[in-house]
């Protein structure tokens, strides 16, 4: 079973050219910010952090495009009525929802070890925080999916939607600029935890409120919390 979904998410992805495009598309500009982040570094006065958050956000776009690759494989499922069929099996269409979410995970968190490593933009960070940092980037992966496929009816929404949920990626560039109790506001943005991580690293010298495992295991909670509340408004959208 595993293996059938893995192939049909493969062949779907690859069936399709933006979705192609989408799954190159980080390697492609990793490569370019990989010479042009030095030139940025030299080109700014000591202490602007405009290196840095072009990092974040590069690091962090990685499992919202697995994100949104899934999003739009599920929207070519319900178009092709595999989701309708799915109910006639003894397959659960939730599980098949959830495998696919987990794999467009897995992607996600994988992909983003690769760019940090092929890119070194976390030179001094030890492998274990790498993969911290990667598990709970990667999560933004299956919220995109369940935001978009909550919301569109077909891919042309669905494309619409993956754009003003652009925002997600944005609003974590607050870390840099807020800090002590204003820290709360950034509770309900699930990416601004691993922008947190990956800010500590980069820039070792600033002062937060909690150690590496505590923003961590913060992240991850929040993260779940509202990954369930979106799959359940999903379920619920869909009658699966």
């Amino acid at each position: 079973m595993i293996k059938t979904v893995i192939k049909s998410e493969l062949k779907n992805i690859f069936r399709d050219k933006m979705n192609v495009f989408f799954v190159f598309f980080p390697i492609i500009l990793g490569g370019i910010l990989y010479y042009i982040i030095p030139i940025i570094e030299d080109s700014v006065p000591p202490g602007n952090p405009t290196p840095e958050i072009i990092i974040m956000i590069m690091i962090l776009m990685i499992g919202y495009i697995f994100g949104a690759i899934t999003a739009f494989t599920l929207l070519d499922d319900k178009d092709d009525g595999v989701l309708m069929s799915l109910k006639i099996t003894p397959i659960s269409v939730r599980f098949y929802i959830i495998l696919k979410l987990i794999i467009s995970y897995i992607f996600g968190v994988l992909a983003t070890i690769i760019l940090i490593y092929i890119t070194n933009f976390l030179p001094n960070v030890n492998f274990i925080k790498i993969i911290l940092i990667s598990l709970l980037s990667a999560l933004s992966g299956p919220l995109i999916t369940l935001i978009v496929c909550s919301l569109a009816r077909n891919k042309v929404e669905g494309f619409v939607i993956m754009k003003l949920t652009g925002v997600i990626l944005i609003l974590p560039t607050l870390v840099f600029f807020v800090f002590d109790w204003k820290e709360i506001f950034l509770l309900f943005s699930p990416e601004s935890w691993p922008a947190r991580l990956i800010q500590m690293e980069m820039l070792p010298m600033i002062e937060v409120n909690f150690s590496f495992g505590v923003y961590f295991v913060l992240g991850v909670v929040f993260n779940m919390f509202f990954l369930l509340l979106l799959f359940k408004l999903y379920i619920k959208k869909a009658n699966i």
